[in-house]
């Protein structure tokens, strides 16, 4: 991000007569989104046992956090489970597995599914916790062990290409070799959260936002060829082209046949294709790409918001503010505020 706002800094005419280098969309957008991870508890689980997580909403009430976007996650550490996603879906997690809910839903965990869950609310006392919490249940048979967490992040900035995630992602980290990152990275959360010292806290943030990266570019490169939406759009080289134009230089007044133009294809061929594969037209991605720019200047700066309308590609504050409030539903100014 931040070289995109220097270029735009330095052309204040919003030229468009270069070729942008090749650009990394993915690290442009996670540069935007600003996850920020957190290991919460350490769950010792003696069979039979079942827990009932709570959907996003109740959950970050529950944990006490500012936003209502959250992404929680399990390691297992040690043995094994079953986990039940809330569209019935239902995967075996063994040691080293990590399983994500992209969209924040609810699910059951246990060593078996045929019996009654517990509400995890029930079993754990109300945060916040200044470490880890060890949370220790079950009948007293074989023992399994989790690492859970979360990742949150504001709404506003979910990018389309997250929005499309799937309900849940389980990666093997022990079991795929081409995962060598993801693989240590578990390992070290795991050591970690069971030797919990000082600094820990900070080293665990760090590590759980490193794992969901891992997590995303494993995600997508095992993307199959034929998947269309979401992170499939950033394989497709017409559609990448098109992305890297518009990431380089947002603030231009792009038109489709231009961008085109720059591609070497008809517009409505480069319409339908961005479109079938991103699910939003060229222009309405670079409506949001721009307001995710500008939200994230809106927090990290004291700029005008005229400031910020003109170096993200509006004509006029009046102009950005119709386009920021039909989007978030109310005005930059309030939202700034709020955000404080």
């Amino acid at each position: 991000m931040t070289q995109t706002l220097q270029f735009l800094t330095e052309t204040p005419e919003h030229r468009s007569d270069f070729r942008p280098l090749p650009r990394d969309i993915l690290s442009d957008i996670l540069g935007i989104i600003r996850f920020s991870g957190a290991i919460s508890l350490r769950p010792e689980l003696s069979a039979p046992w079942a827990i009932q997580s709570l959907p996003h909403d109740d959950f970050a009430d529950a944990l006490q956090v500012h936003t209502k976007r959250l992404l929680p996650f399990h390691i297992m550490a040690k043995g094994s489970c079953w986990v039940q996603a809330s569209d019935g879906t239902q995967i075996r997690l063994s040691q080293g597995d990590i399983i994500i809910f992209p969209h924040g839903d609810a699910h059951i965990l246990g060593d078996r599914l045929d019996q009654e869950a517990v509400l995890i609310s029930h079993l754990v006392p109300k945060p916040p916790w200044t470490e880890p919490l060890l949370m220790k249940y079950g009948g007293g048979g074989e023992v399994s062990k989790l690492v859970c967490g979360f990742l949150k992040c504001e709404e506003m900035l979910m990018h389309p290409f997250l929005q499309t995630l799937p309900k849940l992602i389980h990666v093997r980290a022990f079991a795929e070799p081409t995962a060598p990152l993801l693989e240590t990275g578990v390992r070290y959360i795991v050591q970690e959260t069971d030797n919990f010292r000082s600094g820990s806290m900070c080293s665990l943030t760090r590590l759980v936002e490193l794992m969901f990266i891992e997590i995303l570019r494993n995600y997508m490169q095992n993307l199959p060829a034929h998947e269309v939406g979401g992170l499939a759009a950033l394989k497709d080289p017409i559609v990448r082209q098109a992305l890297e134009w518009i990431h380089a230089n947002p603030a231009h007044l792009w038109t489709v046949s231009e961008l085109a133009t720059h591609i070497g294809m008809s517009r409505s061929a480069l319409a339908n294709r961005f479109t079938q594969l991103v699910g939003q037209s060229p222009m309405k991605y670079l409506t949001c790409w721009r307001l995710q720019l500008a939200s994230r200047q809106l927090q990290d700066t004291d700029d005008s918001i005229a400031k910020i309308a003109i170096r993200v590609g509006y004509e006029s504050e009046a102009a950005f503010n119709r386009a920021f409030k039909r989007l978030v539903g109310i005005p930059p100014g309030v939202w700034r505020d709020q955000k404080g």
